[in-house]
């Protein structure tokens, strides 16, 4: 952290006001970096203020009425935006200092103070704070992240999007990646993030359709202890997950319109709010969106906000469905028998007729369905061929239509369907719910969409179960 990289924000707590007004004056003399200082007179407007605002560096007089500086320090333990502490005092042992060390404190010093050393010691600890917080996020990251993975394709068309999301991605523009469920919209999100300039830095992801309107908020901003039944500690939200790195918001049209108005307010402050806190914390984030739906008709029937939608959609990434890029199918095949069965997969043989009928099939589920259904296979298939049956019965099969009806023509050429979006969606949620016997919770994750708006599809689409 230099002077270039912004002031320093120190909070000085001591109930001596010469000693405040010195440690003050030695900060702002200082010719090397910029402090903001803020001087409080005890321990309770230590902790008001901590609670309230944001600091790198905490210089706690140890003895203070009210609170003393171990006791704010343990106050403030578990808050991840904690600052940096150093303690002071002109009472200091060698006892003392171990037992503020042990409660992590950055260091410690004695009255009076040297102005050079103090000066120095804030500038490293504002320093470490940065390193430490940097780490923690990453740790969390890391238990969250599902692992890499990577966009396998040859199709021309999908090649395109690639190539204009490698061009978009250093840049800090919001990103809006469309497609329906099932084409690897996060695929897509992994890579801006990895060609951005944020590579070092975290990418958090949220499903928007997969979580409740409850803990939604919770989840995106993190909450406060107490701050509603359940509370028992604090939390960080992926909004802090992300600083400086970048927020994946699948499904972001499922978002609920309460906390879309939220998420506005944190876009254009790039700042929030934990649940139940007081403290705005800075929000450095990127944002790569991505959503199924026509976006344009949730805005036109009120049930997504036109000003957010304009902020998410500064450039769309549109990715092409499976059905559409059949060149793919037979590579995504063999990249997906090398991860379902790794050291093994070159023993496996897919059979001419499977192939077939893998290629002529029209994936409602897309990539996803496609895996789900090879890393079965690798699992049914016996001698290593995996033949029609193995793919599952009535693959291929769309309403009312025969599987060798869907497969090939009579001539041996693939019949593809001609049919607008509308009808395809339409065919997609009763391909899923016809495969799953109208199991609606089974039919929405194979679809990739909360079990809500399958519901809201099916009364939209005038849809009955069968007899």
């Amino acid at each position: 952290m230099d002077a270039s990289s912004g002031p320093i924000r120190v909070l000085v707590a001591d109930d001596d006001e010469d000693q405040r007004f010195l440690l003050e004056q030695i900060l702002r003399r200082s010719d090397k970096t910029r402090h903001l200082v803020t001087p409080v007179p005890d321990g309770s407007s230590a902790l008001q203020a901590l609670r309230e605002e944001v600091f790198d560096v905490a210089l706690l007089d140890l003895s203070m009425p009210g609170l003393d500086g171990l006791e704010v320090m343990g106050a403030i333990s578990g808050d991840p935006a904690r600052p940096q502490v150093i303690f002071v005092s002109g009472y200091g042992t060698v006892a003392t200092a171990t037992e503020a060390m042990k409660l992590g404190a950055f260091d410690f010093m004695e009255k009076p103070v040297d102005p050079r050393r103090l000066q120095t010691l804030v500038w490293k600890a504002a320093r470490a704070r940065v390193l430490f917080s940097r780490s923690e996020r990453l740790e969390e990251v890391a238990r969250r992240d599902a692992g890499e993975v990577r966009i396998v394709t040859q199709d021309p068309g999908m090649q395109e999007v690639l190539q204009l999301a490698a061009r978009v991605a250093p840049s800090e523009v919001a990103v809006l990646v469309v497609g329906e469920s099932g084409t690897g919209k996060e695929l897509v999100a992994r890579e801006l993030h990895r060609l951005s300039g944020r590579e070092e830095e975290p990418l958090v992801a949220l499903n928007c359709a997969a979580v409740s309107e409850a803990l939604a908020e919770s989840e995106l901003f993190g909450h406060e202890k107490g701050a509603f039944t359940g509370a028992t500690g604090r939390k960080i939200g992926l909004v802090e997950l992300a600083d400086g790195g970048t927020l994946f918001l699948d499904e972001i049209g499922e978002l609920d319109p309460g906390l879309q108005a939220k998420f506005l307010r944190s876009l254009e402050s790039k700042t929030f709010r934990r649940v139940g806190g007081l403290k705005e914390l800075p929000a450095n984030f990127r944002l790569v969106s991505a959503t199924h739906q026509p976006l344009h008709e949730r805005v036109d029937e009120g049930s997504f906000r036109q000003d957010l939608f304009y902020r998410i959609n500064a450039m769309v990434l549109e990715l092409p469905p499976l059905r559409r890029r059949r060149g793919d199918i037979a590579l995504l095949t063999r990249h997906f028998l090398e991860m379902s069965r790794p050291g093994e997969a070159d023993g496996l043989v897919v059979e001419d007729r499977a192939m077939e009928a893998l290629k002529a099939y029209d994936w409602p589920g897309n990539v996803r369905e496609l895996r789900n259904v090879i890393e079965r296979a690798a699992l049914l298939c016996s001698d290593g061929v995996i033949g029609v049956d193995d793919l599952g019965s009535g693959l291929g099969a769309g309403p009312g239509e025969s599987e060798a009806e869907v497969r090939s023509s009579e001539d041996g050429d693939v019949r593809l369907p001609s049919l607008n979006l509308g009808e395809l969606e339409e065919r997609a949620v009763q391909a899923a719910l016809q495969r799953t016997g109208w199991h609606q919770g089974d039919a929405a994750e194979l679809l990739g969409i909360s079990p809500r708006t399958l519901h809201r599809k099916i009364k939209g689409y005038g849809l009955r179960r069968p007899d």
